[in-house]
């Protein structure tokens, strides 16, 4: 029987495209946009909550994309739910 964080967002995320896995805990996507006229938006992150048991996803709309390759978003992340929080930089998911 497979668990749940054995199903990251990048097996089951048919809205997105582009899903990538930062960490084996975090992941991000980016919306399926039928209007080509809209600005990029900015990603969609997933990450691993322990204490809940199951992926959580959330919009990033009030950071700042400040690449999209290699991905750099700012400021930090942070999900209250489990206390995960960290930035995104060059690419690469960076604990604090």
């Amino acid at each position: 029987m497979k668990k749940p964080h054995d199903d990251p967002p990048t097996n089951w995320c048919d809205w997105w495209t582009e899903v990538h896995q930062l960490t084996p805990d975090i992941a991000y996507g980016w919306p399926r946009n039928e209007d080509p006229c809209e600005d990029e938006p900015n990603p969609w992150f997933w990450h691993w909550c322990p204490p809940q048991g199951r992926w959580n996803g959330a919009g990033t709309s009030n950071h700042t994309l400040v690449s999209r390759s290699p991905l750099h978003l700012e400021p930090s992340l942070l999900w209250p739910c489990c206390g995960t929080h960290g930035f995104v930089r060059n690419g690469q998911w960076e604990s604090v």
